[in-house]
């Protein structure tokens, strides 16, 4: 595959963030005439039907073995004549390069180890001595004591191996320089300038609310539910009054549909499964007001509601909230101790009010801007590119 891009995703499992933001970089690539391969161990759903352009997708498919897996990793990029940098993904694509070298690559990290649930590796023992929020959390124990060490050390001798380091955020730079020694270069991913522009509901019409992520409990699709739940109980809201859509798919499904049940929300709650393309265009053109209550270590999501200016709540925590400042459109919460049930009621009042209208949105961070910013830093792009719209 003679110069082609490429971009590495260990595993494939579900379209979420780190999937979407390399098909929107692979279609970025292919406006500017590149060619762009996805390479993965394996994949389970079919990435390239959610892609707008012809998109390769290479699976390595070694033995389920770390080490078995790092070599693939390695003998592929070595045997591949790519242009530029080849641009890894996630902080497992460090593990990999930390067990086996890979040659000179970029690393993208979506997510640090303190917003990784499942991470051993902010446990260790270096780690918790390295960073002072680590230093409250439990060891690993004596039996995943040594593993956690292990793949912090790896972790952190991929992430040096790096030719440059890319994060989405000023929080996630100041953490890789604490845990790893590196500074990275922050490169905000961004909305499309395109797109229709969404009113308050008309005098009569429900409040349409909307939640896009994957369906897993840090998300906190439950907060929502029980915020909802109270304002009805209190009687800021009537249940005529709200519609709530719930985009997403993944392993809380079934316990948030249990929780909608139990709290009497069924007849307002539609879960909508996984939507992409037309539908997922269609559901945020019916949404009213935008939730996003869980730390992100991004939230491109509540980026793409305020583009078609839809009032946004965020967690105060969450990366988008560095680049949303003061500004009304923007409600911020701080967890589930009330303030969720608030900033929904505030929400409802301005809507009904019409007192956004008047009011300026921020300078959103685009995706062609993401796009051509991760393009240079790999060297995938000359000077004679043409610019991007």
């Amino acid at each position: 595959m003679p110069h082609t891009r490429i971009i590495f995703i260990p595993f494939v499992d579900a379209f979420g963030g780190v999937e979407r933001l390399a098909v929107d970089l692979a279609g970025f690539l292919h406006q500017q005439g590149a060619a762009a391969t996805i390479v993965c161990f394996r994949q389970t759903i079919d990435l390239q039907s959610y892609a707008d352009c012809p998109l390769r997708v290479e699976q390595l498919l070694p033995a389920r073995n770390s080490i078995v897996e790092a070599r693939a990793l390695s003998r592929f990029m070595r045997s591949t004549q790519g242009e530029g940098n080849p641009l890894l993904f996630d902080l497992k694509s460090a593990f990999y390069s930390g067990l086996s070298s890979s040659g000179s690559f970029v690393l993208h990290l979506t997510d640090p180890p303190s917003l990784l649930p499942a991470d051993l590796s902010k446990h260790s023992r270096s780690a918790r001595q390295t960073v002072p929020e680590f230093a409250g959390l439990p060891s690993a124990g004596a039996l995943r004591g040594p593993r956690a060490e292990l793949v912090h050390r790896l972790n952190r001798r991929g992430v040096k191996r790096a030719a440059k380091v890319v994060v989405m955020t000023e929080k996630i730079r100041r953490e890789l320089q604490q845990l790893y020694g590196v500074d990275a270069i922050v490169i905000r991913p961004g909305v499309s300038t395109d797109g229709p522009q969404n009113s308050a509901p008309a005098p009569g019409q429900a409040l349409r609310l909307l939640s896009v992520s994957r369906l897993e409990q840090n998300k906190r699709v439950d907060w929502i539910l029980r915020a909802l739940a109270t304002l009805n109980a209190e009687g800021a809201l009537r249940k005529t009054d709200w519609v709530f859509e719930v985009v997403g798919q993944g392993p809380a499904d079934k316990s948030l549909k249990e929780l909608t049940e139990q709290l009497g929300l069924a007849e307002q709650v539609f879960f909508l499964g996984h939507l992409s393309g037309d539908a997922l265009a269609a559901s945020y053109a019916r949404a009213n007001l935008f939730i996003m209550p869980a730390v992100q270590g991004y939230g491109l999501p509540a980026l793409e509601a305020l583009q078609r200016r839809i009032p946004t709540i965020v967690h105060q925590e969450s990366g988008v909230s560095e680049v949303l400042g003061a500004c009304p459109w923007v409600e911020i919460v701080n967890g589930e101790n009330g303030s969720l049930a608030q900033a929904i009621g505030k929400m409802k009042t301005q809507l009904l009010t019409g007192s956004l209208v008047e009011s300026h949105l921020p300078n959103l961070p685009t995706a062609s801007g993401w796009a051509r910013e991760i393009s240079r830093v790999c060297g995938w792009l000359n000077a004679a590119a043409p610019a991007a719209n």
